[in-house]
């Protein structure tokens, strides 16, 4: 174990303000902004596969292949830079209200939600117990981010 300070040496108060603050914060912040493992089931995603194939490959491509010509989903740079750090259900909304482009908003809850679930796991984010919800103001505090 390394030393960080001198026997005798003092912090100044900002110092020693600024440590205990981070440490209260990062104590604080709820799990669900710091794991980003386990927010989805496997049976959440693999609906989602299902719904996938059958609404979003048409224009957004196989989620497991990267293809420049389709609006990917898959976690290539541009689509983890696009939503790293944003919330759930903003992505969420996005699928609900938007989507699939030949009838946007016609997706149930669940359905939107599945989506997500598939989407997260072809991100390499991996599922848990607990559903991810169907409800976009649940997900708020639940940030993408591989």
């Amino acid at each position: 174990m390394r030393t960080l300070f001198a026997v005798g040496a003092t912090l100044d108060a900002t110092a020693v303000a600024v440590i205990a603050t981070a440490a209260v914060v990062i104590s604080l912040a709820p799990a669900s902004l710091r794991a980003q493992d386990g927010l989805y089931t496997p049976a959440q995603a693999e609906r989602g596969v299902a719904l996938y194939e059958a609404q979003c490959v048409s224009c957004h491509g196989d989620l497991t292949t990267f293809v420049p010509e389709v609006a990917a989903l898959l976690g290539d740079h541009t689509f983890r830079n696009r939503w790293r750090g944003r919330a759930l259900g903003e992505l969420f909304e996005l699928i609900s209200v938007e989507m699939p482009q030949d009838a946007p908003g016609s997706l149930s809850p669940d359905e939107s939600a599945d989506l997500v679930a598939y989407i997260l796991s072809g991100n390499r984010l991996g599922a848990g117990d607990t559903a991810l919800p169907n409800n976009p103001e649940q997900l708020t505090q639940r940030l993408f981010g591989p």
